[in-house]
């Protein structure tokens, strides 16, 4: 075989290893693993800052979420990729 069918070939079975894998979303993420710390405590003398109001990152009941429950109607049903949260649901203004 020559060199640039080589190419071509490995190319090709590439692109289609990762047409066939689950999609990302699908899969545990690290982040999903993660674990709240304590506050700080500071050492003898010092005070500890109130922290930020605007700052705190509200708790999930159901953890953290990387994909829709149920398909959303206007994506394709049969893609495995289509429960995946690529990007943010739209917002409801107050």
């Amino acid at each position: 075989m020559t060199k640039p069918a080589l190419l071509v070939l490995a190319f090709s079975v590439l692109g289609l290893a990762a047409c066939s894998s689950t999609p990302s979303c699908l899969e545990s993420q690290p982040y999903m693993n993660a674990k709240a710390f304590p506050p700080l405590k500071s050492p003898a003398g010092l005070d500890v800052p109130e922290p930020d109001p605007s700052m705190r990152v509200p708790e999930v009941a159901s953890g953290p979420v990387g994909t829709f429950d149920d398909v959303p109607a206007d994506r394709d049903a049969e893609d495995p990729a289509a429960r995946c949260l690529v990007t943010p649901p739209a917002m409801a203004a107050r």
